[in-house]
């Protein structure tokens, strides 16, 4: 869990599959499916379709990651036998083989779709919305405006404003279509309703039952705040540099072949093809590379619907606030359809050598393993993995501070009674809103040493926003400052554990001498033990935990 990189040249963690995974395992055990909890409080980032299809598949087959994974690994799959159906449709059969191949070649899709995270559902829902409107270009039938409207919707549940992309794209289709080939407007609106009834309900009771928190983390932090303002957690590139970059060494094949297409596709969604007349310059050159063979009627349709495509996710990823490779994910299998679908590269007879030759290129990738290019198949875990699990073992009564985390949240998935983060730099800005700071979620050293006396205001207020008098996230993270506030920390709780850098341990053993006794150290870090600590008893297993009972 929370293993490998989401970014394979920034090194970004997998945070989310943490968060996500805790409050997914949570809902099963828990019962309560509607709002997701993650450490102790609701977490309204994000709508809960994910959470829901993880639990569900866990309540199938077990709780365990593999269980966990298996919605997106079935998503990415998914994705993949759309991408061959829509290229056999209209191509040859090398041009379905080749489509997959470049798809499950880009370093980005094989990470994405390997972990608990939104983007690869998303990116299903909008492959089938558009796959709908390649099989039905007009709309002709009336179940298509239906389906589409329920992937959007489902899309919209997945990861918010994000999921729109579909409506986005068709809208954007609707307009260069021409009115003989765009669907009809009523239809055009029956999908927009449908979409509606699907996302809605849950907004709706969200913004009922919880609406101080719906409104302060869904809607000010983060599709006002992270949505539009922020600034990318990751790098300080503009937005078009960063994802050119990130294409550019992270799959170089793919952007080749994409760059390849463009003048086919730009004559295709033009002119069309044949038949008719013999046609002029430059749609004769172009043609005559085609072999000149008929192109289908609906090829025009597809090359305009795969423009829209690509037009309203760029224009997407230029407007969204933070930036991040696997934003990228919606986006890549347009790029294929493209690739495969239109270059020339893939047309006649070079069309099976340079499928071999993308094969081949597939296990270079393979080979490559962690470079930024390459297809890493191994087991990864966080740095502090396989010291939390062996101290989850111990089935220690205490609470757990970990120090200078570098887990992504992996500690929440495991069986611990509760965990709190000790920050001694400042926090991300990114990740946070004054909302934690006021509801008590965040506290500094000072406050979190006085947390007895201060825990009734935050309790009072975490209440008159409706979180249920089980729940406790108050100092989940302590904002220290400094490295010299945590032996303040370690003073005032004789009572609980620590995980702490060996880089800290000279000054973390002297302030602790009294009260906790220190391990050897493993991956880096080392425990500090309170010296007064009981044994759990069997079977009581932390609501969160991807694991069994």
């Amino acid at each position: 869990m929370a293993s490998g990189y989401v970014d394979p040249l920034l090194h970004a963690g997998a945070q989310d599959e943490a968060v996500y995974g805790h409050a997914a395992a949570r809902m099963l055990r828990t019962g309560h499916w509607m709002t997701p909890i993650f450490l102790e409080r609701f977490m309204l980032n994000k709508p809960p379709l994910l959470m829901w299809a993880g639990a569900a598949s866990m309540r199938l087959a077990g709780i365990n990651p593999l269980a966990l994974r298996l919605p997106v690994l079935a998503a990415g799959v998914l994705c993949c036998v759309l991408v061959y159906w829509w290229l056999r449709r209209s191509q040859s059969m090398e041009a379905g083989i080749a489509g997959v191949v470049l798809l499950l070649g880009t370093p980005v899709f094989y990470s994405i779709t390997r972990k608990f995270m939104t983007d690869a559902l998303l990116t299903l829902f909008v492959v089938a919305a558009m796959f709908l409107i390649a099989a039905d270009p007009r709309w002709e039938r009336r179940a298509t405006a239906i389906a589409f409207g329920a992937l959007s919707g489902a899309a919209v549940m997945t990861k918010s404003a994000a999921g729109l992309l579909p409506l986005l794209i068709l809208a954007v289709y609707w307009v260069l279509a021409g009115s003989q080939e765009r669907p009809p407007l009523p239809r055009v609106l029956l999908a927009w309703v449908v979409a509606a009834m699907v996302a809605a309900p849950w907004h709706i009771y969200e913004f009922v039952v919880h609406k101080d928190w719906f409104v302060a983390e869904y809607v000010r932090f983060q599709l006002l705040g992270s949505g539009i303002t922020a600034p990318s957690r990751y790098t300080g590139d503009t937005n078009f540099w960063f994802y050119l970059r990130t294409l550019l060494f992270t799959d170089p094949v793919l952007l080749l072949f994409w760059l390849t297409s463009l003048p086919w596709i730009a004559s295709v969604a033009k002119w069309g093809g044949p038949p008719g007349p013999r046609p002029t310059p430059p749609s004769a050159f172009v043609w005559s590379l085609w072999g000149g063979r008929e192109r289908p009627p609906h090829c025009k349709a597809q090359a305009r619907l795969l423009a829209a495509w690509i037009v309203t996710s760029a224009i997407g990823l230029g407007v969204f606030g933070t930036r991040a490779a696997y934003y990228l994910l919606p986006l890549l299998p347009a790029l294929v359809l493209m690739s495969a679908g239109f270059s020339p590269l893939l047309r006649g007879r070079l069309a099976w050598p340079v499928c071999a030759v993308l094969i081949v290129s597939f296990g270079v990738k393979e080979w490559g393993g962690d470079a930024s290019w390459g297809l890493d198949y191994g087991a990864n875990s966080v740095p502090s993995a396989s010291a939390l699990e062996n101290y989850s073992r111990l089935r220690r009564t205490n609470e757990l501070l970990i120090v200078s985390p570098d887990d992504e949240f992996y500690a929440s998935v495991l069986d611990l009674p509760k965990v709190r983060y000790v920050y001694l730099t400042s926090l991300d800005a990114t990740k946070t809103s004054e909302f934690f700071y006021r509801l008590g979620m965040i506290l500094s050293s000072q406050e979190f040493c006085s947390l007895p006396r201060l825990l009734p205001v935050y309790e009072q207020r975490l209440r008159s926003w409706k979180l249920p008098e089980g729940l406790q996230p108050e100092a989940t993270l302590i904002d220290s400052g400094a490295i010299s506030n945590l032996a303040e920390v370690i003073r005032c709780s004789p009572d609980r554990d620590f995980l702490v850098p060996e880089a800290l341990r000279e000054n973390a053993v002297t302030a602790a001498a009294a009260t906790h006794a220190a391990t050897q150290t493993q991956a880096g870090r080392f425990f500090l033990l309170s010296k007064n600590s009981s044994r759990r008893p069997e079977g009581s297993t932390a609501p969160g935990t991807v694991g069994p009972d």
